[in-house]
């Protein structure tokens, strides 16, 4: 199936048809190719043709959705094409796999903080029999797991 046209234009399912037409022609003046042209041409007439379709299309798209971010299109613009450079393109440097370790180490230590368990204590009517039998218990279990894997 393929994408609804309010999200291929980027409005909300409450724009207007002369909305729709000047954002099918801001996307398409921004578009790649005449493919991607023609997709947001059609979208663009699915939403302005017959009253039926429109709303369907209004039933299946998100009733409140965040297609803008001003920060990023301030970005978009300032940054649109790479700057120019007076030197020549210089070659990355070599990637130093040590460092690289060493921070990815870093970073999952601080994410992990591993703090050791507490340990429980001990009831006071427990017979020494039977702390010893836990204990042995308990070793014989660690045992196994440490043999499995």
């Amino acid at each position: 199936m393929s994408e609804n046209p309010f999200e291929q234009l980027r409005l909300p399912p409450s724009a207007t048809d002369e909305e729709i037409v000047r954002q099918a022609e801001r996307l398409c003046r921004r578009a790649a190719d005449e493919p991607a042209r023609n997709a947001l041409r059609q979208a663009a007439r699915q939403l302005t043709g017959s009253a039926e379709e429109r709303s369907l299309h209004v039933l299946l798209a998100h009733p409140r959705p965040d297609y803008g971010n001003a920060a990023l299109e301030r970005f978009e613009k300032a940054f649109r094409r790479p700057p120019k450079s007076e030197k020549a393109a210089e070659p990355l440097p070599a990637l130093d796999l040590k460092e690289l370790r060493d921070l990815l180490r870093q970073a999952l230590a601080a994410e992990l903080d591993v703090r050791p368990m507490p340990l429980e204590a001990v009831p006071m009517d427990d017979l020494p029999d039977e702390i010893a039998r836990q204990t042995v218990e308990a070793l014989w279990q660690g045992l196994l797991s440490d043999m499995r894997g």
